[in-house]
């Protein structure tokens, strides 16, 4: 029986990781802030260990001995400027302190979640040999994701058993956060605007199943990029529309007035020390505008692609579960 260590295991991804371990038999030990949200997902099928990314001490010792793989699906995604030194010593800090873990306690393998965003913008498609941009990037999450990839590789080049994954944006069960809360907002009417952006987007159990079959089949040092159907923000909106029988939604708002009202919002912000409306993280994220390209994750991990509509249908049936949304 294979032995994982899971962080992030109550997260939107890291639950879908924890059932594709589950139905193969692993043995899992997560390490968790929530202890009490952790056994009530997963009651005693899983070693549940208290743990923060921002404590290396709390790594080394949640972290049994020999692990055959870390799973490290977890990560601050913060897209507020105000939370960017939490979220160097999350994103960068806690990966560097998750490597030196598995070192230390000589574990096998390591398989890092990363994101696109490391890529940064590109007019063609992006694949895993496109130039990373994401390094010199203003906005605090791209540019610390990119830096926590660089942690892996430095590793790598040390003699570490790594491999990184790249999902795109995703959907699926277990949303309450991501664009499960675009979808609300569109669903109680307090949607103030249709992103003009545009993208990849993959299904949350099709990325799980990836991230698991990269440590079984993954190359040492590749990454492999998990994307899927490509929507503008509007045309995914609709769809979500129409499996919850609502109308069009209205036309996206334009590039420059978005970016108007996340100044604005800021400099609101500023004064009444509260987040901002619209950040210009936020702004930035909802005008952007980038395809990639799935070819090598689905030749060499078995990466599936899953239609949008199936995607959308299961966040919103989770989200109605969950007595997010109307009947």
């Amino acid at each position: 029986m294979p032995t994982a260590f899971v962080t992030g295991a109550t997260g939107f991804l890291g639950r879908h990781v924890m059932d594709v371990l589950l139905e193969k038999g692993w043995s899992i030990t997560a390490m968790v802030r929530d202890t009490e949200q952790a056994h009530a997902l997963y009651g005693d099928k899983v070693d549940i260990r208290k743990g923060n990314l921002t404590d290396p001490s709390s790594i080394a010792t949640a972290m049994p001995k020999k692990i055959d793989c870390v799973f490290h699906t977890a990560a601050d995604t913060s897209t507020w400027a105000k939370e960017a030194h939490r979220q160097f010593h999350v994103n960068v800090d806690g990966t560097a302190a998750l490597l030196q873990a598995l070192l230390d306690k000589k574990g096998r393998r390591f398989v890092h979640v990363s994101s696109m965003a490391v890529y940064g913008i590109h007019e063609d498609p992006v694949r895993e040999t496109t130039t990373r941009l994401g390094a010199t990037s203003w906005v605090s999450y791209v540019r610390t994701k990119s830096y926590a990839e660089r942690k892996v590789k430095e590793a790598i080049d040390r003699g570490m058993d790594a491999v990184i994954v790249n999902p795109a944006h995703i959907v699926g069960r277990y949303d309450s956060h991501n664009w499960a809360r675009l979808i609300e907002r569109m669903a109680n009417g307090t949607l103030p605007g249709v992103p003009p952006g545009a993208g990849n987007f993959a299904n949350g159990r099709a990325v799980a199943e990836a991230t698991v079959a990269a440590y079984e089949k993954g190359k040492c040092g590749e990454n492999y990029i998990l994307g899927g159907p490509y929507a503008s923000f509007h045309e995914m909106l609709s769809v979500a529309a129409d499996i919850l029988g609502m109308p069009e939604p209205k036309k996206p708002m334009p590039e420059a007035l978005l970016h108007l009202v996340a100044r604005g919002s800021s400099l609101v912000a500023r004064l009444t020390g509260k987040r901002p409306m619209v950040t210009p993280e936020e702004a930035y994220f909802a005008c952007e505008k980038v395809a990639v390209l799935s070819d090598k994750a689905i030749r060499e991990l078995g990466y599936r692609e899953v239609p949008l509509r199936q995607s959308l249908e299961e966040c919103i049936a989770y989200l109605r579960e969950q007595k997010l949304l109307g009947a």
